[in-house]
């Protein structure tokens, strides 16, 4: 927990993308605009990118939690369209890979993709 404790709190990416292990595997729902899979550290700045190029990502507030054999991260976010400044409010859950301080991915998941993909898709 306290590798992703120092992950979420990383004040720069640089130092967030050390954490990733070269082999680590991001999944976002493949109904999204940003879907799939998204490998090591350069596809998980690739994936933020991609977010951030349809919306802007706020993450308000976040709680850790042991959940067996994966790290849960509940996020309270809100996404803002680039389009029209709307603002989105979304509980999003990611299930962490955690091993010996690296991050070997995680698995995200969303309250409402389809509100999601209205908003980047039409403001």
């Amino acid at each position: 927990m306290a590798t992703l404790k120092e992950f979420a709190q990383a004040g720069d990416r640089t130092t967030a993308l050390e954490m990733v292990d070269q082999d680590a595997v991001w999944r976002e729902a493949e109904t999204l605009p940003w879907g799939g899979e998204w490998r090591g550290p350069d596809g998980f700045a690739r994936l933020t990118r991609e977010i951030d190029t349809l919306a802007e990502l706020t993450v308000r507030g976040h709680e850790i939690v042991q959940a067996g054999e994966v790290v849960e991260m509940r996020l309270d976010a809100v996404f803002t369209s680039r389009k029209s400044g709307r603002r989105l409010p979304m509980k999003v859950v990611e299930h962490y890979r955690v091993r010996e301080g690296k991050i070997y991915g995680a698995d995200a998941f969303y309250k409402d993709t389809q509100a999601v993909n209205d908003l980047v898709r039409h403001g």
